[in-house]
């Protein structure tokens, strides 16, 4: 903590866990030094940073909880309401958080096509949300006050307040609506969508280009401000967090030991609030991040695809449809997800 107020930018940067990169690549045409990008010295230096290292984590567990969620929900093989009943209260939250995502942010969008994409939909959200929530945990300080060592200060962290991570995750929204935006409808519908003008006429043409490439950008645009979001925010609040706690030792070195003290009661406690609405935004961003991605996939796949389910918004499956034992079984949650 101490650290992080002297310099409120320091605990929300990524850092390197070693002093040596793990290798090493030439590229002495891109520049000598470019520190942003790892070039240094005309080569570019991998390292393992904490962000890196927390987004492994939270896949890791991600894969873990619901692997072990997965044989607690009900499969239907027991008697009576044990067929349905799901064991444990954190199994039971779990499949409550699916069920929400599912019914309240995939199915009012994607109608007829949610379960056959809700896996993906699924995967977004929890891996987003176990990111912000891991980067809530003080790992590094817990490290260091455990050990004594100072070097353990930069593990953890916020890996969604890195815009690289941020960056992939919205680099696959991108990939996932333009993959099922083409398989829903056709190759030659997806991309008409983004003239609804049409190149038949000749004189419309200029406006119908310029309409196309505008269309398209705005595509892009969407998707880069979907990174941005999520990694302001989250490296926004561990600075506010971080800065107000700097007020502690700014007091101290204005005014001495005794106005420190005074001012920390109130700073902690402002701090211990802040840190809970920190972790409410967590869910925030995952929820506003996921249900962001069904609505762009949403608008290129599902109003020319399943038109007649607008009318009918208990028709999520063609399965569920045909056949009301075939609708969403509880029991796939885990090797699903």
């Amino acid at each position: 903590m101490i650290l992080a107020a002297h310099n409120p930018v320091e605990h929300a940067v990524p850092h390197a866990l070693h002093s040596e990169p793990v290798f090493r690549v030439p590229l002495s045409g891109l520049g000598s030094d470019l520190p942003a990008l790892g070039i240094r010295d005309g080569y570019y230096e991998f390292y393992v940073t904490n962000h890196l290292m927390m987004s492994a984590v939270a896949g890791l567990l991600v894969i873990l909880t619901f692997a072990w969620v997965g044989r607690r929900v009900g499969t239907r093989t027991g008697k009576g309401l044990e067929r349905y009943q799901t064991r444990g209260r954190v199994s039971q939250l779990f499949e409550t958080m699916c069920a929400f995502i599912r019914d309240e942010v995939a199915a009012p969008n994607l109608h007829g096509l949610t379960d056959r994409y809700i896996y993906y939909i699924w995967t977004v959200f929890f891996f987003v949300l176990f990111s912000n929530v891991l980067g809530v945990i003080p790992f590094g300080y817990m490290l260091q006050l455990m050990t004594g060592d100072s070097h353990f200060s930069h593990w953890g962290g916020s890996a969604t307040g890195n815009l690289s991570l941020t960056g992939v995750l919205a680099g696959l929204s991108l990939i996932a609506i333009i993959y099922i935006g083409i398989r829903e409808t056709s190759p030659k519908d997806f991309f008409n969508h983004f003239n609804p003008i049409g190149w038949d006429d000749v004189k419309m043409l200029p406006i119908s280009l310029l309409l196309y490439v505008l269309e398209w950008l705005s595509l892009f645009i969407k998707c880069f401000v979907l990174a941005m979001r999520l990694f302001g925010t989250m490296m926004a609040g561990h600075l506010v967090l971080a800065a107000f706690v700097g007020l502690i030792f700014a007091t101290r070195e204005g005014a001495g030991d005794s106005a420190a003290w005074a001012v920390s009661i109130p700073v902690m406690i402002v701090a211990t609030a802040l840190t809970l609405l920190e972790l409410f935004i967590c869910f925030l961003q995952a929820f506003i991040f996921t249900f962001l991605t069904v609505l762009f996939i949403s608008q290129l796949a599902v109003h020319e695809h399943d038109e007649h389910l607008d009318n009918d918004p208990d028709a999520l499956s063609d399965a569920a449809q045909m056949d009301p034992d075939k609708a969403f079984d509880p029991g796939r949650l885990g090797p699903a997800v």
